[in-house]
């Protein structure tokens, strides 16, 4: 698997403009779909892939915008989990895993192992829940990606 994961948003385009982002989503490496979304109510999902994410998404007349890390006082942070040295001898050294922060809908993470197999998981407490459980005590640290 390679780190090569895309942002996305979920537009809801017969709602008011302040209220049309209903989602936003982030590609992880394995071709899973993972979304957090805004509103009425903030929650997190994962999907089996883009295609059927995306089908699902045009039979409810909703669109997908591609790219765009910030928007409409929003923003998504693609990350990088890099380790220094592995503790476990299980995740091996450099990146190790990757994942998107998602601001503004609940400030949670979604995070993807590469080492297989490969697990998803995410983090209600955000980046500081992802350094504590696996920083290591400094040997692996998260690096965002460059917007």
């Amino acid at each position: 698997m390679q780190p090569n994961q895309q942002i996305f948003w979920l537009i809801e385009p017969q709602r008011k403009p302040s209220q049309h982002i209903i989602a936003g989503g982030f590609i992880l490496p394995d071709g899973q779909v993972a979304i957090a979304r805004s509103s009425p109510y903030s929650s997190h999902a994962t999907f089996p892939c883009i295609q059927s994410f995306q089908e699902l998404q045009q039979k409810r007349g909703r669109n997908i915008i591609f790219g765009e890390n910030s928007l409409d006082n929003y923003h998504l942070q693609s990350f990088k989990l890099v380790r220094k040295k592995d503790m476990t001898g299980i995740s091996g050294i450099g990146i190790v895993a990757v994942g998107c922060y998602f601001q503004g809908f609940g400030d949670i993470a979604v995070m993807q192992w590469l080492t297989q197999p490969a697990s998803t998981a995410w983090y209600t407490g955000g980046w500081e829940q992802i350094e504590l459980i696996h920083g290591h005590k400094g040997k692996t640290h998260i690096v965002m990606d460059l917007i």
